[in-house]
This record gives structure tokens, C-alpha cells and sequence, in this order.
């Protein structure tokens, strides 16, 4: 059984990212602020007019989905997947005309990776959302005549399109 996992292949959906937070890459005009401004807030102003960080991150998460590769391949190979109901009933999600909803709360959105993966019983679906300690990675089958097309995030909700 491990022999047909071994080889699984993951490409990457791209989504698109609605978030006012993460549209602004200029360092916003603080002078104005006075006292009110906080570091939290001087220190997120810096980090997001540094744009060599964009390319450290997209590194650091192509590494860790080819790491996560193994570990999906033989966590895959250890059990049977789950279902498209199931993982909207796992995690609070639901099926609206071909979209799936899915609640995804996070400070990340443009680190957010969809991934699928033809199997033989199905297509499936990985979702991989990095957070502090490890984040999460959720994966899913629909059925073997379905893809997801595409999809996007916006207001901690990610939405993927299902054809």
C-alpha cells in the first residue's frame, strides 16, 4: 500500500487574497499618531515595508510543503481518508453551489496553501495554514471526477472553488 503514495505529486492552487491588512505594503504615515502609537504597531509597519521577507517566506514554506509531503504521504497511506462531509463537519464548514466555506482564522492569509493530489479512489485536497507551533494541515478527498479550480480568502473565511 505505501508504494502508491510514495510518488504523490501536489500542485498548487493559487488564491487570491482579499484583506485590506495585506494590500498595504507601505510604511503607513505613523508622524501623525503621536503617543498613540505603539511598537506593536511601529514593529508590523516595519516588517511589511521590508519586501526581501515575501521571499524568505514563500522559501520557508515551499520547504516545509515538501517536508509535510512525506508526512502526508504516509499519514495517507496510514488511514482512510476524509470524506468532503466529513471534513466540513470536522471543521465547521459547508458545501454553498459548488463552493466550499471554510472558517480559517488567521494572521497569515497569504501563507495560506491549497494543494491537491490525484489518488486512486479520489482527488484530494490538502490545506496547509502556518501559524505559531506548526499550524495546520488538513486534508480531504472529493470525488474522482471533481478539482478545485480555484479559490480565495477574505474576512477568515477561505473559499474554494469546486468543479
Amino acid at each position: 500500500m505505501f508504494g502508491t503514495h510514495d510518488n504523490m505529486e501536489w500542485m498548487r492552487l493559487e488564491l487570491s487574497i482579499e484583506d485590506d491588512l495585506n494590500t498595504q505594503k507601505s510604511i503607513p504615515d505613523i508622524s501623525n499618531v503621536g503617543l498613540d502609537v505603539t511598537a506593536e504597531i511601529m514593529h508590523n509597519s516595519f516588517l511589511n515595508s521590508i519586501p526581501h521577507l515575501d521571499e524568505v517566506k514563500i522559501s520557508h514554506m515551499t520547504m516545509m510543503s515538501e517536508i509535510s509531503d512525506a508526512i502526508e504521504g504516509d499519514k495517507i497511506a496510514s488511514r482512510e481518508n476524509r470524506s468532503l462531509d466529513l471534513f466540513l463537519t470536522d471543521i465547521g464548514g459547508i458545501l454553498e453551489d459548488s463552493n466550499i466555506k471554510l472558517p480559517l482564522a488567521t494572521e497569515f492569509p497569504t501563507e495560506i496553501i491549497v494543494e491537491t493530489c490525484r489518488s486512486e479512489s479520489g482527488n484530494l485536497v490538502r490545506i496547509l495554514s502556518p501559524e505559531i507551533f506548526g499550524g495546520m494541515i488538513e486534508t480531504f478527498e472529493i470525488g474522482k471526477n471533481q478539482k478545485i479550480s480555484g479559490g480565495k480568502w477574505a474576512n477568515n473565511l477561505l473559499e474554494l472553488y469546486l468543479e
